[in-house]
Formats: structure tokens, C-alpha cells, sequence
């Protein structure tokens, strides 16, 4: 029914994981047990990272984390958003994760993540340049992760950075 896709998913299944392609550069993984949602404020390219262990937020063009809050945290969660603490304090923010919500797939630019599963519950995530587009002109895609949870993943909105969660971590990639 679905023979199309055939040349795709025989594509898909002999890639690699690869370093990310340039402007891109991965800069940084945080372990962060019990990991619920993440979330980028819209002003900056902080994350707001919420894990049963408390609330945190990195700086994801530096790759370092800016402040952390260990209390237990649920507030919202249904609602997809969560407080932001120290320089995040005065925001809501909106989040992805465990309950839902999703961040953006595609930069201004073009630049854009698939996440693709073809062996459940393995998940992969592709990365595609501008004027790529995974099921018309895939030949310039790259691998960039795999995992059987991936909780979420997208662009910030300035689409400088991106970022992977799962429930054990989150791992940041960051462009000039």
C-alpha cells in the first residue's frame, strides 16, 4: 500500500549517526532524571527544562546551565506551560513533553527536524537543510539522534538553537 516509501525507509535505516552538519555545532548534553517538559522562552535561547527533580534553565547558545530549582514542580503541566525561575522568573512559558505540546521544526531559514520512527520504539532525528524536505529531496539529511523516548525537540524561535529531551537528559545544538 505504502510502496512509495520504500526507497525512504531503506534510506533511512542504512544512516549513521552523524556529527551535525555546519553552521551547526552540538554543544552540550545535561543529564536531568525524571524529565517532564522543556520549553524556550521566547525572547532569548533559554530553556526551561521541568524534571521531577525541580525546574532549570540553560543558556543554549552557550551550551551552560544559568540557574537551578530543586523543588518538586507541577503547576500547569496540563496545560502545556510552566513558571520560569531565576531570569525566566516574570514568564510563562510554553512547553513540551510528557503531556504534549511541541516545539517549532523549521527556522525562518529553512532548516528544518524530523523525528521518524520506523522500528517502534526506536525514534530518530534528522536533521534537513533549506531547501531539503524529507520526502521529495532527502539527499542532503543527516542523522543526528536515536532514542526509544525522545520527549521533545525543535528550534528556539530565533532558530539559533535546537534542542533533544528525553527522560533522562537534554542535548543542545547551537549555531552563530
Amino acid at each position: 500500500m505504502y510502496n512509495h516509501l520504500e526507497p525512504l525507509k531503506k534510506r533511512l535505516r542504512s544512516l549513521e549517526i552523524d556529527q551535525v552538519p555546519d553552521p551547526w555545532k552540538r554543544l552540550a548534553t545535561f543529564s536531568t532524571g525524571g524529565l517532564r517538559s522543556v520549553g524556550y522562552d521566547r525572547e532569548s535561547d533559554n530553556l526551561l527544562v521541568v524534571s521531577s527533580q525541580g525546574r532549570g534553565v540553560i543558556d543554549c547558545l552557550k551550551g551552560q546551565k544559568i540557574v537551578r530549582d530543586d523543588e518538586e514542580y507541577y503547576e500547569n503541566e496540563t496545560y502545556l506551560e510552566a513558571q520560569g525561575i531565576g531570569i525566566l522568573s516574570d514568564r510563562i512559558i510554553r512547553m513540551a513533553g510528557l503531556f504534549g505540546g511541541g516545539l517549532s521544526t523549521i527556522t525562518e531559514d529553512g532548516w528544518q527536524l524530523e523525528c521518524v520512527t520506523l522500528s517502534f520504539p526506536e525514534q530518530m532525528v534528522i536533521l534537513l537543510p533549506p531547501n531539503s524536505y524529507l520526502y521529495s529531496k532527502p539527499d542532503r539529511m543527516t542523522k543526528i539522534y536515536e532514542d526509544a523516548d525522545i520527549r521533545a525537540y525543535g528550534f528556539s524561535y530565533s532558530g539559533k538553537s535546537f534542542v533533544i529531551a528525553t527522560p533522562s537528559g537534554v542535548t543542545i545544538f547551537a549555531r552563530e
